[in-house]
Parts: structure tokens; sequence; C-alpha cells
């Protein structure tokens, strides 16, 4: 059997009926998905209780949970801030397996001053130390640093695959859309798509592609690349190839819609790519 891909929002769907993450899991089932990534994005704020609730309902209702982590982190900033990046990762660790979810995403930070390399180096430092927390405290979830929508955020594909084959349990949140606007409009064919999904298997082996964490949302850039994300129908962003390629190559995982019109597109994009033979 070839490998499922799942799709969902990021977030809560807009149409669910009450707050909370437990009734967002319902509202998804409810449309059809099968996925749900939390968006922690302002900080996690939970209790246990909250958590274990969360992953009672994702079980009964076959949704299956990412989260993605704070913005307030940056891996090349000064020391208390590096200090706190760090202390966020490790708590969507911890809270991310407690609500069952199996992987999380985030975004490793900014150049600022540095080199390219030496950021690099600096966030591959950083995330070895969130690994052996996480290790040492049994919290088995997927680290993943998100391919990054500007030239000036560190996250380029070849950065986060370089990463993830150095340091064991971080690996790719491969954010297609923010690929196209960083490098400015380029990367937008079907075999522009396939490639990059050739490097990943390339560099880190076949279970990457059965286990991706994929972002897609219609965007629009400027000079310095991302501007904001779009409703799909809006973009000039071509996420049929994008969804082709994931067939063609037998990708398993979960695709999560960043757009504006959440649900509406998570649901376009589960129908397109069902169709396609």
């Amino acid at each position: 059997m070839s490998p499922l891909l799942r799709f969902g929002t990021s977030g809560i769907p807009l149409t669910s009926e009450r707050p909370g993450t437990v009734h967002g899991i319902r509202r998804a089932r409810e449309l059809g998905l099968d996925h749900l990534e939390m968006a922690w994005v302002n900080g996690v704020r939970m209790s246990d209780a909250a958590a274990d609730a969360i992953a009672s309902a994702a079980r009964e209702h076959d949704v299956t949970l990412t989260a993605h982590a704070p913005y307030y982190v940056n891996l090349c900033g000064a020391p208390e801030i590096v200090a706190r990046s760090r202390s966020r990762l490790e708590e969507a660790g911890r809270l991310g397996v407690r609500c069952g979810a199996q992987s999380f995403c985030f975004h490793a930070g900014f150049y600022g001053t540095l080199d390219a390399a030496e950021a690099a180096r600096r966030v591959q430092a950083e995330l070895e130390q969130v690994m052996a927390t996480l290790r040492r405290k049994r919290h088995a979830i997927d680290v993943r640093a998100e391919l990054t929508g500007k030239a000036s955020q560190v996250g380029s594909l070849d950065e986060v695959l370089a990463w993830s084959a150095a340091v064991p349990g971080v690996l790719p949140c491969v954010d297609f859309s923010h690929r196209y606007a960083r490098d400015l409009g380029k990367h937008n064919r079907y075999e522009d798509f396939a490639a990059t999904l050739a490097a990943i298997e390339a560099r880190l082996g076949r279970p990457a592609l059965d286990r991706l964490h994929v972002h897609i949302a219609g965007i629009e850039f400027g000079p310095k690349g991302e501007r904001r994300h779009q409703p799909l129908r809006e973009t000039k962003f071509r996420w049929r190839e994008l969804l082709r390629a994931l067939k063609d190559m037998r990708v398993g995982g979960w695709v999560v819609c960043e757009s504006p019109e959440m649900e509406d597109d998570a649901v376009r994009l589960q129908k397109a790519y069902r169709r396609m033979n």
C-alpha cells in the first residue's frame, strides 16, 4: 500500500462551534479532514489535563496531530534569547508528546550579523542540546526545523537537511510555499517540487519521505521573500503541481494548510490529491 498523506488545518478550524483544540479536532473530522496542527505560535499555555483531553479526542476521532512551536525562537540570538528559545522548544516537545502529537515544527531564527555558516553551526549546537534534553526525559517526538520564507531567516533547504542529517531526532518541515517565496518565485513547477523531494530522499533516506511534515498555502512575496499567506484561489503558487509530485513520489505524512481560508483550502487540497490517480 502506498504511504498515506493526511490533510488538516494550522489551528482550530474557523467553523468550529466552540474554541479549543478538542472541539477543533471534532470539527476537523466532521469536515472529513484527518489531521490538525496545534498552532502554539504565541506561546505554549496548556495544563497537563488539557493535553490529556486533546490526546483522547484525537484518538477517538482518528485525527493525527502536529504542533507549531512559538514564533519567539531565535537560536542565533544573544545568550539569554537562545536559552529562552531552547526552553520553548523543550516545552513544545513535552506538551506535544502529552497531546499525542507526532511532530512539531519551529523557525530557527535570523542570521542577523552572522554569516550563514556560523548561524547554521549555532542552530545545530542548540538542537543537539534540545534533543539531549528530550531524550533524557523520554519525550519521543519529531523536532522539525521549518524551511523558512525569507532570506533573512535561517532555514534554507540545505540548512534544514544538514541539521536533520547531523542531529538524530531532527527532521525537516518542508514549507513548499516558503521555498517559492524565499527564492522569489522560483521552484514553482512540478520538476522543482520533485527535485526538492528527491533531495530529501538523497540526504535522509526513503523514511524521510514516508513520514514528511509539509506546509502548503497560497503566498505573496516581495524582494525580501514572504509577505503574507493567501487563499489558494488567489495565489500564483502552483499547489496542484506540488500535490502531483507528492502523489507520484508516494510521500506519506501530514499536509498542513496555512491558508487564511483554513478548512476550505485544506479540504480543497485533500480532494484534489485524492482525485489524482
